[in-house]
């Protein structure tokens, strides 16, 4: 990803963005972004896992008055909001206008540890949810904020997305030697730390079992994060294991049919239920189905069924039929039948599970269907050739892929499902 800080009149018409932190100053938030990926890119140093200090630890250093660390949200504080005086002092010379109110010196007794300690005062601090009271003590701890003021002002942490919500309010937070922290007069930094850095991407691609790039910007979407699309396909584009176990490129392609009306073309194929053959009749041009149970996979068996679900219930036999390359319906026995009806045997030369795709897709929502029904009329004791038209009905009365109800295509009116149904459109209409 490249990124450009230019003195051209074009990148100042964003030179700032409104947020909920307030005023964002975006060059300097590309500059800290961009900093981080030298630093990344130079010394394959992850920022967010710096390894363990070998010397000996102190709190002097961390906490001290040279720089200011944020605001740590702490459920486990006093009963009110404390800072060290050290980093008061360091949070002064950020901002020179606040002053100790030392009308409230020990006012309150704060106890660290073993240890107990008055409050020297109280400073008013200004912060993107609103104005804080610390009472600074003389100690080397950062400024807390307490259970009962974040209660009182309506602030909940979030620690899975690393924000403070307050509302309809949201303020990123970054995490610093295990701790949230809220930062101050450095929202720029805090939006920069907020997004996923490229490890955290790999690890979540590897961790969803190497997903599509459209998958995993989706999770992604959903879990709230702000995703380009562009980077998951530069990764998933170089992962090894996507690369070795990827499917071949597909290519786009579409077919240009002729507007055929129902039962000018139908597709046939056997499918089991409940281990026993099942004739599968779609139509082409509609999706419109039927299917009935075989007694045996015989051709002659075969084109009486046939008979009794299509062709004697319809408009009469259609043009061309469509199979595969099945033995009941690539003998001569059936192509006699269909010739005695003038109807064309167009036969694919392999069959496979794929051979004649229009049927097959349809096998899975036919075989939900009768499976769900099997379940629920399973008390009754139901036919099942009963319950394979109840099937047969229901998808035919379903929306297809496009929304088109087959039953209209075929009836011209929508089936009567309730009492409070309309009545069905007249002849003239239909």
């Amino acid at each position: 990803m490249e990124m450009e800080v230019g003195e051209n009149e074009e990148f100042y018409d964003f030179d700032n963005y409104i947020t909920e932190l307030g005023e964002v100053n975006g060059p300097e938030t590309v500059a800290i972004l961009n900093d981080h990926s030298v630093f990344h890119f130079l010394t394959k140093t992850d920022v967010f896992k710096l390894p363990a200090e070998s010397s000996v630890f102190t709190f002097n250093n961390r906490y001290s008055s040279e720089i200011f660390q944020g605001i740590m949200p702490d459920s486990g504080a006093a009963g009110v909001s404390t800072a060290g005086q050290p980093q008061f002092i360091a949070l002064q010379k950020l901002d020179p206008l606040l002053q100790i109110d030392a009308t409230t010196t020990g006012q309150h007794k704060i106890r660290f540890g073993k240890g107990e300690t008055l409050s020297q005062g109280t400073i008013n601090v200004p912060t993107p949810l609103g104005t804080i009271t610390f009472h600074v003590v003389p100690t080397n701890t950062p400024f807390l904020f307490c259970l009962q003021d974040m209660d009182r002002m309506g602030v909940k942490l979030d620690n899975l997305a690393n924000v403070l919500i307050q509302g309809e309010k949201v303020v990123p937070i970054v995490r610093k030697w295990g701790h949230p922290w809220m930062l101050l007069h450095h929202p720029e930094e805090a939006l920069a730390w907020s997004h996923l850095t490229e490890t955290e991407l790999r690890q979540l691609h590897r961790r969803f079992g190497h997903p599509s790039v459209r998958r995993l910007v989706r999770v992604l979407q959903r879990a709230g994060h702000e995703v380009e699309q562009r980077t998951i396909e530069h990764l998933t584009k170089y992962c090894h294991q996507c690369q070795m176990n990827g499917k071949a490129p597909g290519r786009f392609k579409f077919t240009l049919k002729d507007d055929y009306e129902f039962n000018w073309c139908i597709v046939v194929d056997v499918m089991y239920l409940d281990g026993k053959p099942v004739l599968h009749v779609v139509d082409e041009a509609t999706a419109f189905q039927a299917a009935k149970f075989l007694k045996d996979m015989s051709a002659k068996t075969t084109w009486d069924t046939l008979r009794i679900c299509w062709i004697d219930v319809y408009q009469g036999p259609p043009d061309i039929i469509i199979s595969d390359a099945g033995k009941n319906f690539a003998s001569e026995e059936f192509r006699q039948h269909a010739a005695t009806m003038d109807i064309d045997i167009k036969e694919v030369p392999v069959e496979a599970h794929n051979s004649v795709g229009k049927v097959e897709r349809y096998h899975g929502p036919l075989r939900r269907a009768y499976e769900i029904l099997s379940n629920e009329l399973l008390s009754l004791s139901t036919n099942k050739e009963v319950i394979l038209q109840m099937a047969v009905k229901a998808v035919n009365d379903s929306a297809g892929p496009d929304g088109i109800v087959p039953t209209l295509l075929v009836f011209g009116a929508y089936p009567r499902m309730t009492k409070d149904s309309p009545p069905s459109p007249s002849i003239t209409k239909r």
